[in-house]
């Protein structure tokens, strides 16, 4: 059986894009998997993964930390159903991880931080605070949030034009049918719809109807998780 370690907020909420990376995946392999939640200040949870942040997977006595990592473990594991189809899928997969982390991203955390925090559990507020705080150059995210709204919501639609090219000829990333690349940018969307009522997308934007696909994967996995 394969445990996953998966970050919890307050009221049990599960948004980290990078264990939703790894559920898609899970679930995309068809594999069952048990859930253990973990706080931001709970790192001895998975101290034995040599690892300070999720997703960990442990499959059996194997551990497997990073959410990029854990996709490759599971073709190597089990390749019935590969995530990554082709060296050249592997690169376009690569290639999607790194815009969406650097670009993407970086995009949405300004536009939700304060909801972020507002949902964080209680006993991680002061570590939020701190971390976070250091990052913004502030500990007022509430105000912070709001002029990276006024500011930023544009420019994060903008970083979507990759996305929004291919989607506008294609149902999802990968083409006909979903695969990694997909579930990296949907996991990252998973983010601020569990932890922020904040619209990002237009309902005209391909990139929406796209996102509405990959909530209606898997027997609606991602639609039935805890949203705002």
């Amino acid at each position: 059986m394969i445990t996953l370690y998966d970050l919890a907020f307050d009221d049990d909420r599960r948004p980290s894009p990078f264990c939703w990376r790894a559920k898609f995946a899970l679930a995309h392999k068809g594999l069952d998997y048990t859930s253990i939640p973990m706080g931001f200040t709970e790192k001895e949870k998975i101290a034995f993964a040599d690892s300070k942040t999720v997703p960990v997977i442990k499959d059996g006595e194997k551990p497997v930390k990073d959410s990029w990592a854990i996709a490759v473990y599971l073709d190597d594991m089990y390749p019935e159903r590969l995530l990554l189809k082709s060296e050249m899928g592997r690169s376009y997969a690569r290639f999607i991880n790194g815009w969406t982390d650097t670009a993407v991203n970086a995009a949405i955390f300004p536009l939700i931080v304060g909801d972020l925090y507002d949902r964080v559990r209680p006993e991680d507020r002061a570590y939020i605070a701190e971390s976070r705080g250091a990052r913004l150059g502030t500990k007022d995210f509430t105000s912070f949030q709001m002029q990276a709204r006024e500011k930023g919501l544009a420019a994060f639609r903008t970083a979507l034009e990759p996305a929004r090219r291919a989607l506008r000829e294609q149902k999802f990333l990968s083409g006909a049918e979903a695969a990694y690349p997909d579930y990296i940018l949907a996991g990252t969307f998973m983010w601020p719809r569990i932890v922020s009522p904040f619209e990002l997308l237009e309902t005209s934007d391909p990139v929406h109807a796209w996102r509405e696909r990959m909530l209606d994967l898997f027997d609606g996995m991602a639609r039935k998780a805890k949203a705002a």
